[in-house]
């Protein structure tokens, strides 16, 4: 799909190969190239909290975070996204099924699934999201999700994000929203989020930004 690409989950060996570059680069041009933010800093605990809550080097795309907010819901089956089920002609006669293959399986320990599971659910119901989706009803269509902040380089203000999925039994759904310059996740994707699910699941629709103060 336009615009997808690998993602980067960073680590030590990231983190070494470009001070690595960094380096070459400024012995070539001798003045910094902005490849990494310091030649001699190695990776860290700081880089471990970071990662830890989504934040510094990592980057991802919505559809990727989808594919992770899936395998939560559905206790650890990486699905392969696809955009086609089949192919039908002009009369409705099936052609081709398109199969999206086979998916990988992350084996989670049940205990902390379960924690995850429930810190996602406060973030709708007492969290970041709560006044978002306030009034919506949690018993049939209970939400799981999380707001997200993200910063862009170049960008006057930060980019607003929200995944979450509902376990509905008969019709799942997992929804993923980024707006750049939105400001922090509850003021603009959530309510983008909200307003996919009340449709999804044929419920009024009522456009709900949260606050600034929530991130």
């Amino acid at each position: 799909m336009p615009g997808e690409f690998g993602g980067l989950v960073p680590d030590r060996a990231w983190r070494n190969s470009i001070n690595e570059a960094e380096a070459k680069c400024r012995k070539k041009k001798h003045h910094p190239c902005g490849i990494a933010d310091g030649t001699n800093r190695p990776w860290s605990e700081g880089d471990e909290v970071n990662l830890a809550t989504g934040q510094g080097d990592l980057q991802a795309t919505p559809l990727q975070m989808a594919t992770a907010y899936a395998a939560l819901e559905n206790g650890g089956r990486v699905v392969r996204p696809h955009l086609g089920v089949a192919v039908e002609d002009a009369n409705g006669r099936l052609l081709q099924r398109i199969e999206s293959g086979t998916s990988k399986k992350v084996a989670f320990d049940p205990a902390n699934l379960d924690a995850v599971r429930a810190g996602l659910h406060d973030v709708t119901l007492s969290g970041t999201a709560a006044p978002v989706f306030k009034g919506w009803p949690q018993n049939k269509y209970p939400v799981f999700g999380k707001t997200g902040t993200a910063v862009r380089n170049n960008q006057p203000n930060d980019q607003a994000w929200f995944a979450a999925y509902v376990p509905d039994p008969k019709r799942p759904i997992v929804v993923v929203a980024t707006v750049e310059n939105g400001g922090f996740g509850a003021v603009a994707a959530a309510p983008v989020v909200k307003t996919i699910l009340s449709k999804w699941f044929n419920l009024p629709i009522k456009y709900t930004p949260g606050t600034s103060a929530t991130l």
